[in-house]
């Protein structure tokens, strides 16, 4: 299963990559993505981002105050809310630092999606256990935490000590590289919007045809209105034609 981890900033950017490391204990099929360590060399980036964008069922955006509005996590989360609810997966704010408020207060699109807090073991052995569930039902396996929650426990410690340590004053403006302008965001913003407008006129036209079947077998039985109603029934009395003598010799 593919994970998508989104960053906007170097405090972001190294929870992201602390995060994807730290994930692969729960499971080989567990394949996380971050844009500046999962690349290949001589790769071109942005294809690259936008083919795992659209084959990650689960997304996990690590954010700070300081990237809320950043258009590059913004357009990421865009992109992944679409593609996760294709594959009833799942997108979490992975916040670094505050509260699910302050995605409130900044108005953020991410406010529409459980948050998780990173330094909050309850909140993440939550998320842990919400990839195990989209992961075995990803293969028809039935979700079972047991295992989940054991290696947990031992391996919290570890993620823990590893953001705690992050420099949350350190230079936010640093991007992934390459960063799109905003009119190149806009522009695939506004293609996604164009696609989904496509999808629902096809979905309104097929509900309508729909409609149009089941409404034209009435008009199909309204033909034969009647046929059966002329047929006698084996109890129709006899009735001779005129003329013909029914009393007998006389």
């Amino acid at each position: 299963m593919k994970i998508f981890l989104s960053w906007s900033g170097l405090p972001s950017r190294t929870c992201a990559e602390r995060l994807a490391s730290w994930l692969r204990y729960f499971s080989d099929e567990i394949e996380p993505f971050v844009s500046s360590e999962s690349i290949r060399k001589g790769a071109r980036g942005l294809d690259e981002i936008k083919k795992q964008l659209d084959e990650s069922s689960f997304g996990i955006a690590c954010v700070t105050r300081a990237n809320l509005g950043a258009p590059w996590i913004i357009f990421e989360s865009g992109a992944l809310s679409k593609e996760v609810d294709e594959r009833k997966g799942q997108l979490v704010p992975f916040l670094l630092e505050g509260s699910h408020d302050d995605l409130e207060a900044a108005s953020s699109p991410l406010r529409q999606f459980q948050s998780t807090r990173a330094h909050d073991e309850e909140d993440v052995l939550n998320m842990v256990r919400t990839i195990n569930s989209v992961l075995r039902e990803s293969v028809n396996r039935y979700p079972d935490n047991t295992r989940v929650d054991s290696l947990f426990r031992k391996v919290w410690p570890e993620l823990r000590d590893g953001l705690a340590a992050i420099d949350l004053t350190a230079d936010t403006a640093e991007q992934a590289p390459p960063r799109r302008s905003a009119e190149e965001i806009l522009e695939d913003l506004t293609s996604l919007m164009r696609e989904q407008i496509s999808r629902i006129t096809d979905l309104e036209q097929r509900v309508e045809a729909l409609r149009d079947e089941q409404t034209s077998l009435p008009r199909k039985r309204s033909r034969f209105a009647g046929v059966y109603e002329e047929t006698p029934t084996p109890h129709t009395q006899y009735v001779p034609p005129p003329g013909t003598n029914t009393e007998g010799p006389a």
